[in-house]
């Protein structure tokens, strides 16, 4: 009797762990059930509203951070031609985001910032790098008609919505018109007259490996010591451009930046 009631409870034990197992895959990578009919509707969808179009289902996977599921489609004829739709677990769709990554000239931004951005890395990432970077990016600002007279975004910043969905474009004239570097360098002096120096001669290997930029961000920090913490104090220019780096009136032209106070 008492071996019939270990086995009950082992085999009740088991059926729990099942289910809870069942549970939390769920929860965390939804279940083919709800991602077969979220599939249906994808496709049903395309069908429906771009049957003009060559668009392609590219993957199915679920969201736990938001609860539903995403489907991202793909265009194989058009690089820019990509978005997600938004579905619920009963194959409900929620959100179409075709037009607002695909007709706004999102993606075609997102892209065109990418290709900088690797030119970019190339250089920053070289041994031949002659700075210690704690972080480093480049990137062109882009800004959509909607938040172009924001107070955050820098005047030289591109509309998203005068690019040509696939157009091919040099990203270094763009670079030229809206590119903008982000650097953090360490360094134990920590002063105007350095950060200007380090201003110039990043000019010079942009410069000599044709890479260009309209503005730059550049943050002098000290290096971390063997207990890995930082001394305090930090010198900086932001947004400064790039027709203002020449030697003549350098420094005052960065103590004017904004940076002189937090030296400490």
């Amino acid at each position: 009797m008492k071996k019939k009631i270990l086995k009950a409870v082992a085999v009740i034990i088991s059926i729990a762990l099942v289910i809870g197992i069942c549970v939390t895959v769920n929860v965390f990578v939804g279940n083919p059930i709800s991602k077969h009919i979220v599939t249906n509707t994808a496709e049903k969808h395309l069908v429906e509203k771009y049957s003009d179009k060559d668009f392609e289902i590219e993957k199915v996977i679920y969201d736990f951070k938001d609860g539903y599921y995403h489907a991202f489609i793909q265009s194989p004829s058009s690089t820019d031609s990509h978005f997600t739709l938004v579905i619920d677990m009963y194959g409900k769709l929620k959100t179409d985001k075709y037009e607002s990554d695909v007709l706004t000239g999102w993606n075609t931004s997102v892209r065109l910032g990418n290709e900088y951005g690797e030119k970019v890395d190339g250089i920053l990432d070289s041994q031949s790098f002659p700075y210690a970077v704690d972080m480093g990016f480049g990137g062109i600002e882009f800004v959509s008609m909607e938040h172009s007279n924001d107070p955050f975004v820098p005047d030289y910043a591109m509309l998203i919505e005068d690019l040509t969905l696939d157009g091919e474009y040099n990203v270094n004239e763009l670079g030229a018109k809206a590119g903008k570097l982000t650097i953090y360098i360490n360094d134990e002096n920590v002063s105007y007259e350095r950060l200007a120096e380090l201003i110039l001669e990043i000019k010079k290997i942009f410069d000599d490996a044709d890479v260009k930029f309209y503005a730059m961000d550049l943050v002098l920090e000290y290096p971390k010591d063997e207990n890995g913490t930082k001394k305090e104090g930090c010198v900086e220019v932001r947004d400064f451009l790039y027709s203002d780096i020449y030697e003549e009136g350098m420094i005052e032209r960065v103590k004017a930046s904004g940076g002189a106070e937090k030296i400490s």
